[in-house]
């Protein structure tokens, strides 16, 4: 039995050469959540670097550093130690900032006592501060260097538990427990919770942010073109929700949601945070400049799941610059037309099967049309399918729709999906869901918990035509009755 445990430790070690274990071996796609393992000893060790820990983010693993990422080879060239965790790929930030906290003592006694940095990718810089915050373990940890993590959530969770997406994201595996707490809503009270607890300014934090989210097919492309109405972005975290209260802004740039996490693009940029003695950083971020940013209705959004052939109606105003339809689906629908309120049909020439987190498997069909004739649009294709659609619009009436009370719109229906817990503080597993036409008051939402909300406008423009927007948006209320949003 020795011999056999023997030689299955030695594969995996040439699986990954230069990993050492350390309170249990992971490092696989499916690692076990709190197995961590140190990487190779560098040939002589400067007192001045401390060790790394590297912490993974949502739907993936600890794996991510080292395959098809040399995040790991740069690290170790440039003299430092280095660790890697697991934790659960679709559990909240509490779930994971407790296995975090316990792992991260055993790393820093396994040092020597050396005090920690700690590098998080996307939802792992939200798992790293809980441990730290919440579960107290700051005391082992100097630094804290998150890249792109969603510290105000995104805007890409709001929209997979809205009631267009849900029942897609939920069939590609991505509703859960996970995406639920990066609601902006969700977020926005795990920030009141977080900013002014005692522990939040016991290490140092710093982040950085990605602007760029590449060309259509690329694995940001659309998560980048739902979010450029919020600003700039990484393909699926915004910039501004990068930033986290109390940081400092190492740098935001040109990097998308995968290649700031690649040691070649941003080692050095955070390494001179890795020392004992840290350079002043660019920026400071405020509360202010860390705002999630208000829901935008520049975008058209509906789904569902159609029983038969798919049939679907949009509007189009007058004086519209461009569209762009992007058709989401578990299936390659490649029958998929627009037809345009003359007649004129047109067939989708591009597609490609999304790798991003949120709709990771879905099938995207995209129509970019040009000065699109006012009026309305219609989608079809002969297949029953789960789907979500958006129309992003580059009209003049957004701005004019964005400034406007809600109340001078006609407000067709609005629907809303609560996460809330039951009379135990248990969560509840059911989603409560429900629909009004008419605007909603807040005693429409009493009771605590995380409120999913999108609201379908139509109204007429000054000459008469029709258009329609989609508002979705999310906040959470405490068991005060406040809410954060």
């Amino acid at each position: 039995m020795i011999k056999q445990m023997a030689g299955v430790i030695f594969c995996m070690m040439l699986i990954f050469p230069g990993m050492v274990k350390a309170g249990g071996f992971g490092g696989d796609d499916s690692g076990t959540p709190g197995y961590w393992y140190a990487g190779e000893s560098p040939s002589s060790i400067d007192p001045s670097k401390s060790p790394l820990v590297f912490v993974h983010g949502y739907n993936n693993s600890s794996a991510v550093w080292h395959e098809g990422n040399d995040m790991y080879e740069v690290a170790l060239a440039n003299g430092y130690e280095t660790a890697f965790i697991d934790l659960h790929h679709d559990r909240d930030m509490w779930t994971n900032g407790a296995i975090l906290a316990e792992k991260l003592q055993e790393m820093y006694h396994h040092f020597g006592g050396k005090k920690l940095v700690v590098i998080g990718y996307s939802k792992g810089g939200v798992d790293i501060q809980t441990a730290l915050v919440h579960y107290n373990a700051h005391p082992y940890v100097s630094n804290v260097i998150s890249l792109s993590s969603p510290h105000h959530g995104t805007q890409l969770a709001d929209l997979a538990h809205s009631s267009a997406a849900w029942w897609l994201a939920a069939l590609l595996g991505n509703n859960n427990e996970a995406t639920e707490s990066l609601q902006t809503g969700s977020m926005q009270y795990f920030r009141s919770l977080t900013d002014s607890h005692q522990n939040a300014g016991k290490n140092r934090y710093y982040t950085l942010g990605g602007t760029k989210w590449g060309s259509f097919g690329s694995a940001s492309y659309w998560g980048g073109l739902y979010l450029s109405t919020y600003g700039k972005n990484d393909g699926v975290v915004t910039a501004v929700n990068s930033r986290l209260p109390g940081a400092s802004i190492v740098q935001e740039g040109g990097w998308n949601h995968t290649t700031i996490r690649e040691g070649s693009y941003t080692f050095p940029v955070f390494r001179p945070y890795t020392t004992i003695t840290q350079p002043a950083a660019v920026l400071s971020a405020s509360g202010s400049e860390a705002a999630a940013g208000k829901p935008r209705v520049h975008s058209i959004v509906k789904g569902g799941k159609a029983i038969s052939a798919i049939s679907e109606q949009f509007s189009v105003e007058d004086n519209v610059n461009s569209i762009t339809v992007s058709f989401l689906s578990e299936k390659n629908l490649s029958a998929l037309k627009l037809i345009s309120p003359d007649g004129k049909e047109y067939k989708t020439g591009k597609s490609y099967k999304e790798e991003s987190d949120f709709f990771k498997g879905a099938w995207i069909h995209q129509f970019e049309i040009e000065h699109p004739e006012a009026g309305s649009w219609l989608l079809k294709a002969p297949a029953n399918a789960s789907y979500l659609y958006t129309v992003t619009l580059n009209s003049p009436l957004n701005d004019e729709i964005q400034g406007k009370s809600a109340k001078s719109h006609k407000v067709f229906k609005t629907k809303w999906i609560r996460f809330g817990f039951d009379s135990s503080g248990k969560k509840l597993q059911q989603k409560a869901k429900g629909e009004k036409p008419g605007l909603m008051t807040d005693s429409d939402f009493s009771q605590e918990g995380v409120y999913n909300v999108t609201t379908e406008i139509k109204g007429l423009t000054e000459n008469g035509k029709p258009y329609e927007r989609t508002l979705i948006e999310s906040f959470y209320i405490d068991q005060n009755g406040k809410r954060h949003n």
